[in-house]
């Protein structure tokens, strides 16, 4: 499996817990679907625990980076076929 992201972009997840707060939390983890998922950069201190956080669609909260099993990524766009 992949390893936890270190950089900003979008990679395939699996979300395994909500973090506290998170409305429908409890229904939406476990999940065993991959999804893409957006990772960014939350402070500037790589020493920080929230450096960085989640997007997942849909979902009003980011996520702690923790809270997911990590497939491939960051994903590069499809090429431009216009």
């Amino acid at each position: 499996m992949a390893t936890t992201p270190y950089r900003p972009g979008f990679y395939w997840a699996q979300w395994r817990i909500a973090d506290d707060g998170t409305r429908d939390g409890d229904e939406l983890t476990p999940s065993s679907s991959w999804e893409v998922v957006e990772v960014f950069m939350n402070s500037t201190d790589p020493t920080d625990d929230e450096h960085m956080r989640v997007n997942v669609a849909g979902v009003e909260r980011s996520q702690h980076i923790t809270n997911f099993v990590w497939g491939p990524g960051p994903l590069k766009p499809p090429e431009d076929r216009s």
